[in-house]
């Protein structure tokens, strides 16, 4: 697949990171709305989505937000998929390959009423914050309450609308870990993810 090399040859690599996914029972990776917050975008450091997608598209299926020929393309085996889960902020569901160790993983974060600007309210409070290039001009945020990447986990954060905005997760083995950007990795899936949603609109 065409700007996925990494994932053509060494899929199976990557694992989900629910240390930062909603995928633990604390969810403390989802940064929860403050109850002071600012309208969506206030902040001029918050990208504005240019081509918003319906917002509505965070209440549906996170299992359904990548495609069977999708999944398969990051997966050397036919991956398993987990059962859909609400975790109290999101709507979450993974794929993984118990063989191999693998795993990706798709949250609909309903939690964040203001988009990316309740991911960009995390700054300044240690762990990772990091924008990344946009995928398919959607903007995107590699985030979470600690930088893993040196440990091959990476979360990023993909703005639909301005006022909505799921996550996408990924984790490289350790056999891979210090090859490449985990968070490129996340950042892939998630660009895969904004094609069904697109699609979907």
């Amino acid at each position: 697949m065409a700007g996925v090399s990494r994932f053509g040859g060494v899929a199976a690599l990557l694992v989900v990171t629910c240390a930062m996914a909603a995928c633990s029972t604390t969810t403390a990776g989802i940064p929860e709305p403050g109850a002071t917050s600012s309208p969506a975008s206030a902040d001029p450091a918050v990208p504005k989505v240019d081509h918003p997608l319906p917002s509505s598209l965070i209440q549906g299926d996170p299992c359904a937000v990548l495609t069977s020929a999708q999944v398969d393309s990051l997966f050397s085996n036919t991956p398993t998929r987990s059962p859909q889960k609400d975790t109290g902020v999101a709507k979450f569901c993974s794929w993984h390959d118990l063989e191999r160790g693998s795993q990706v993983a798709i949250q609909l974060v309903y939690a964040w009423k203001r988009g990316l600007t309740d991911v960009y309210a995390t700054q300044g409070r240690g762990g990772l914050f990091k924008v990344l290039a946009p995928v398919q001009g959607y903007p995107v945020v590699a985030y979470g309450p600690r930088d893993d990447r040196s440990k091959g986990s990476c979360g990023v954060a993909v703005g639909i609308a301005d006022n909505a905005a799921f996550e996408a997760d990924a984790t490289v083995a350790s056999s891979a870990v210090g090859t490449g950007d985990p968070c490129e990795d996340a950042r892939k899936v998630a660009n895969l993810a904004v094609t069904t949603l697109k699609g979907t609109a």
